[in-house]
């Protein structure tokens, strides 16, 4: 792969059409979409043997179907290649290495597939394919949710009245049917009218969905993408119209849909409820789809005659105006209110309270998209303050939870900050930021680039919408969650990214003016001179080759540690002699893996040698001398064989390394209630 320039000799392109390319393509798109029925691939046992087929089947298609990266491209996936190694070379001064091997290796499989994508990708139709194949994977996961909802068990897809099911996560399900939204509602525009229609019932559809999952980071997101597609991408006017059509067929649908969330927080959520709002999302699809299928069917039909065409259109942007007035009007009538709100929804974001009503008790949204209570606050605030005492390198790729649980406020238990940037920032410095912000800027990049295209092909203009509505869905909720860390949805993002990113085909500026490419873009002759020659292609293209090596070469380590532990951990209770000799077998090849000491301890405990045991835990603690955990498991050690002092020492070091949990308080003080 070598970045793409206006003064590259020309090369015989490589047909779009090609089977194994298109057969690829169909398949990462479906893989990506059908993701939350795996639980978007979030668990190592599932995405480490995939990374390792995307990482091998990437250098496959370096070699033999080499393509030229756009500037964009070259910018956005040397930022994400970037920060899977930035985070592997953290271990040098982590204290847990092996989380920042596990993020590294999540980063390098996610550049493995964008480099994938890039290879395949050379087409607006080989484009529409991958898209189109994204769609249908998250169109099953919809519909079978609404099949679930008109079935006779439809609670187990909530949990706490919000939808969770399939994916098993409530936001990352909200964030999926946002995503899924913009992916449907990229096909709004089409001129035929039936396409058209069933694009406004299945948008209709997601957005309902998401609004079953009274996610606050799901409704952000779709409001930052709505502003982001609106604003961006060119033709807008008939995008608003259907933007309107499907939010007023989600008004209609809203109350039976709230309803459950109300219902599940009074104690009681029946069938009667639960199939209620699957009714009304399918009338709402059916409904939307119906009345856009007509609307473009009428607009097509005038604005054919070509003498109402101009007429048409100036007439529907004018009427536009009517409902950002109203909107302004109502805003105005209720600044006082809103104002209020907001103070007070602040103060309960920042003090992880609940907002306080007239009454003096606590106040509870019936949609919660409105509340500011929770513990982001917290989360965010550690994150900050261990970014400003390590502000350069960071604390080490995946190692934030040592901070969270030593200053945390609340007892809230996780493991990440909940904000891809306050992640990045607090555990790989500035130089990660950097690198993520390339990423970003790369994808921006290649936005710009692609407009002028869709001025000229309503195909690019519904790939820009779907990918920016896709893209931007995603990295604003896991500005405020970790979206992340979910393999899955952010494959569905790096398919709208890539689809941004693709270099446009050369086009011809007119007789006795040099071709370029419209992606050439004003780079300085002495910059294009040095991408171009073959010294440059040729470092470029050894860089990424040698990236992808590591890649595969850490990514095996880590996958056969995996797959023995997990084989230990199966046979700990029944087998633990063979659990004994898979977790050594784990150990040889990740001896900093502290969760593979610990079932080396339980297998040594099972045959009452209590001093292995507790040697193997010392093992651990010697690479994560503050991990809070394995000083607990030396306290458990410790009371099993009597020697309560030594086991109170050991949980009152445990203690101070995570002070707000409550067993450790009360073993700390009173070692021997370890025996209840």
């Amino acid at each position: 792969m070598a970045t793409d320039t206006a003064h590259t000799r020309p090369r015989r392109p490589i047909s779009d059409r090609s089977l194994p390319a298109l057969i690829g393509l169909l398949l990462l798109g479906l893989g990506a979409g059908l993701s939350p029925f795996f639980f978007a691939y979030y668990d190592a046992s599932v995405w480490v043997p995939i990374g390792l087929s995307l990482v091998a089947a990437s250098a496959v298609g370096v070699v033999a179907r080499p393509a030229h990266l756009s500037g964009p491209a070259a910018l956005a996936l040397g930022s994400l290649l970037g920060l899977g190694v930035w985070s592997l070379t953290s271990t040098a001064w982590t204290e847990s290495v092996e989380n920042a091997v596990v993020s590294g290796n999540r980063w390098l499989v996610y550049g493995a597939l964008l480099v994938l994508l890039l290879v395949l990708l050379r087409s607006d139709r080989s484009s529409a394919l991958l898209m189109g194949a994204a769609t249908l994977g998250v169109v099953v996961v919809a519909l079978s949710v609404l099949a679930r909802l008109l079935g006779s068990h439809p609670g187990t897809l909530f949990l706490g009245g919000r939808l969770n099911s399939p994916l098993g996560y409530i936001n990352g399900e909200g964030c999926l049917f946002v995503v899924g939204f913009w992916l449907c509602f990229a096909a709004v525009e089409a001129r035929r009218a039936p396409m058209a229609g069933l694009a406004g019932g299945m948008s209709t559809l997601m957005a309902c969905l998401a609004l079953l999952s009274q996610s606050r980071g799901s409704a952000l997101a779709m409001l930052a993408a709505l502003v982001a597609v609106v604003a961006v991408v060119p033709g807008r006017t008939r995008r608003v119209y259907g933007l309107l059509v499907v939010a007023g067929a989600v008004a209609l649908a809203t109350p039976d849909l709230l309803r459950v969330y109300d219902h599940a927080a009074a104690g009681s959520v029946s069938l009667e409820i639960d199939n209620a709002a699957g009714r009304a999302v399918l009338l709402a699809a059916a409904a939307a789809g119906l009345v856009w299928g007509l609307l473009t069917l009428g607009w097509e039909l005038t604005v054919s005659r070509r003498a109402w065409a101009s007429r048409a259109k100036a007439i529907g942007s004018w009427l536009l105006a009517i409902p950002i007035v109203v909107a302004l009007v109502v805003a105005t009538g209720y600044a006082q209110r809103i104002d209020h709100g907001v103070r007070d929804q602040w103060h309960a974001f920042t003090h992880l309270t609940e907002p306080i009503t007239a009454a003096g008790s606590s106040s509870v949204s019936q949609t919660r998209l409105l509340s500011g209570s929770g513990h982001r606050y917290d989360y965010w605030r550690i994150a900050w303050r261990v970014w400003r005492e390590h502000s350069v390198l960071g604390v080490g790729a995946g190692n934030y939870p040592r901070s969270y649980y030593q200053q945390r406020a609340t007892t809230e238990d996780i493991e990440q900050p909940h904000s891809i940037e306050l992640q990045t920032l607090s555990e790989l410095g500035v130089v990660g930021a950097l690198l993520l912000a390339g990423f970003i800027a790369g994808v921006a990049w290649g936005i710009v680039r692609m407009r002028p295209a869709t001025g000229r092909s309503p195909l690019a203009r519904a790939l820009m919408v779907g990918g920016l509505g896709a893209l931007s869905a995603w990295l604003v909720q896991t500005s405020v969650d970790w979206m992340h860390l979910l393999p899955g949805l952010t494959a569905i993002a790096l398919v709208g990214a890539a689809v941004l990113l693709r270099p446009r085909p050369a086009v011809r500026a007119g007789a006795g003016v040099r071709s370029r490419s419209i992606d050439a873009g004003p780079v300085p002759p002495a910059v294009r001179g040095a991408l171009a020659s073959r010294a440059g292609l040729a470092l470029g293209g050894s860089a990424m080759v040698v990236t992808l090596v590591i890649a595969g070469a850490s990514l095996s380590r880590q996958g056969l540690a995996s797959f023995y532990r997990a084989r230990a951990q199966h046979e700990l209770a029944n087998r633990p002699a063979s659990a004994l000799t898979d977790a050594n077998r784990s150990l040889d090849f990740d001896s900093d893996a502290v969760e593979t000491y610990y079932v080396k301890a339980a297998a040594l405990a099972r045959f009452d040698q209590a001093a292995a045991a507790e040697a193997a835990l010392r093992q651990a603690l010697a690479r994560e001398p503050d991990n809070f955990v394995t000083w607990a498991l030396l306290g458990d050690v410790a009371v099993r064989e009597r020697r309560l002092r030594t086991a109170g020492h050991d949980y009152t070091r445990a203690h101070r390394l995570n002070p707000q949990n409550p067993t450790l308080m009360e073993l700390s003080a009173y070692p021997a209630n370890a025996f209840r």
